[in-house]
């Protein structure tokens, strides 16, 4: 930056402001080489196998913080600033958004989330993840999502809707498992999942080839 005074702020290092969330919407090799070391992005490059378990202790840890911190706050209603407690917060959605998602938490305030994937549960017709559900996405390309379906519960048989792209605004072309792939060509496909079954599925998709809307896929 330069002002009346010349350059300021100047720091030793090459600019890459924002340079995380050009190369999300591009993914583009060249793009890739400008962002900072990220342990996410090493992960689902291959190259960080243990990133989720580390970035789920690493969250709950956080959680343990927190509330210990506002058990030994020492302030009272009368005198404290009204968003004062926000520093005491132990909600922490990064991680899940980046291994469920495929997506980034942006901070800023009435900005969108960027995400690769969205869940529903169809049974419930809501968003989110099913009972019993767990959700890794564990490789991410241009075209590509490598995803990991579990249902955890032993009992019942789980349904999950898997949207392409938080708004829908991608297009799934195909699904696979092992050998077996699947034609899609739609926004959504609906998978099951026996009591303690699980499995790898590999999506391949367009993305942004279609209007984004915020419509519950059973309400278009």
């Amino acid at each position: 930056m330069h002002g009346d005074n010349g350059w300021y702020a100047w720091e030793p290092k090459p600019y890459d402001a924002n340079a995380l969330e050009i190369y999300y919407l591009s993914m583009k090799p060249a793009d890739r080489e400008r962002v900072p070391a990220n342990e996410w992005l090493d992960y689902l490059e291959g190259k960080n196998a243990d990133y989720p378990e580390r970035a789920l202790r690493r969250d709950l840890e956080r959680v343990r913080q927190r509330v210990e911190a506002m058990r030994r706050d020492p302030t009272t209603p009368d005198t404290r600033l009204a968003d004062d407690p926000m520093k005491y917060n132990p909600a922490s959605v990064d991680a899940l958004v980046e291994l469920a998602l495929g997506g980034l938490h942006i901070r800023s305030l009435g900005t969108i989330l960027p995400c690769r994937l969205r869940y529903f549960d169809p049974v419930a017709r809501r968003a989110g993840l099913p009972p019993d559900v767990a959700a890794l996405v564990e490789r991410m390309t241009a075209d590509e999502v490598t995803l990991c379906l579990v249902n955890t519960g032993q009992l019942r048989e789980r349904q999950i809707l898997v949207q392409a792209g938080g708004y829908s605004e991608h297009r799934f072309v195909e699904v696979r498992q092992g050998d077996r792939a699947t034609a899609v060509d739609g926004a959504t496909f609906t998978a099951r999942l026996a009591p303690g079954a699980g499995g790898r599925l590999t999506l391949r998709m367009k993305r942004h080839s279609a209007p984004p809307t915020l419509r519950f896929p059973w309400n278009r």
